[in-house]
């Protein structure tokens, strides 16, 4: 099968790679009709230290996470989805995984993806799985989000924020304050949150407090920052561990506040939430910009560039 390849110089190349093969029990044989780029594949593709756990560092490296296609075979135990189904959902962030969505073909866990609805195209599905799932998971199981609540969310305006602004408002909040630079504030204000120029604004001044939940979905300020900033039992969720999270949550202890980080999983029954909002118009998944597969150095170009306003796809047919 063709897959894209990352070179011995970090260059995206479309090279033939293995086919996967059959599907195993439990699992589904994926044709991919488009993929996204999210800032975890830099994190691979450029070798950082937090790319080593993202993903197993196996030649040749394909990159990408997301995907959305057609279920081309499934193995012994499965029931659903059947042959022929769109679905679309995301590859585990771990360094046993040794897949890459870029590519003609997956192989998946039956309960890892979810059906995509007919309204709603492969890129823009393809790109509201990861980050759709972060922001879902994070405000509703993490930031234990209720209707009438309060939220900040820091960078309003990347793929995790924009989806966590929408999904705040559907989850009830009442108030969503958003983060971002002065040329996206426009943007997020679109999607439905106060923005707030945090090159103008320290952080923890950020107006329009005290928030019920703070998530810091650029991975930029810490829970100590955030603390001013939260009510007497909020939450500060973070999108990347790290020893100084370890501190937050020791902090966070003595206190009814919660500090912690969202490990975002490809799960059916998320998937179905997302993609019925989608469908029915209540989610909007910005696509900043799509490429072809033979353009992915020109999207990894402007998802690094910081311009970006949502999501990067990427067409594979």
């Amino acid at each position: 099968m063709k897959a894209t390849v990352i070179d011995a110089d970090g260059a995206p190349t479309i090279e033939t790679v293995p086919d996967p093969g059959l599907a195993p029990p439990g699992q589904l044989l994926l044709r991919v009709d488009a993929a996204a780029l999210n800032p975890a594949d830099v994190k691979v593709i450029e070798g950082q230290f937090a790319g080593r756990f993202l993903r197993a560092r196996t030649q040749p490296l394909v990159p990408g996470f997301d995907f959305s296609g057609v279920v081309e075979a499934i193995g012994d135990g499965v029931a659903s989805p059947r042959v022929g189904q769109a679905v679309f959902g995301h590859l585990p962030y771990s360094s046993k995984n040794t897949q890459g969505s870029l590519a003609d073909y997956l192989v998946v866990p039956a309960e890892s993806v979810g059906p995509k609805p007919d309204e709603v195209s492969h890129p823009t599905a393809a790109a509201t799985a990861t980050t759709g799932l972060t922001a879902l998971q994070a405000l509703r199981d993490l930031g234990r989000l209720r209707p009438g609540g309060r939220v900040l969310i820091n960078g309003a305006s990347g793929g995790v924020g924009a989806h966590a602004v929408q999904i705040a408002r559907l989850l009830g909040a009442e108030a969503v304050v958003g983060t971002c630079s002065a040329a996206k504030m426009d943007f997020v204000a679109g999607l439905g949150a106060e923005p707030v120029d945090y090159r103008q604004t320290a952080f923890p001044a950020t107006p329009g407090g005290p928030f019920d939940v703070v998530f810091d979905a650029a991975a930029t300020a810490s829970y100590r920052a955030a603390r001013a900033l939260l009510t007497d039992d909020g939450a500060y969720i973070t999108t990347l561990p790290g020893f100084g999270l370890l501190f937050d949550m020791l902090a966070a202890a003595f206190s009814r506040r919660t500090a912690g980080v969202v490990v975002v999983k490809s799960q059916a029954a998320d998937l179905t939430q997302l993609g019925g909002w989608l469908a029915d118009g209540a989610l909007e998944t910005p696509l900043d910009t799509t490429v072809d597969r033979a353009d992915v150095a020109e999207g990894l170009a402007r998802l690094k560039s910081g311009a970006v306003k949502g999501k990067v796809a990427v067409r594979m047919r």
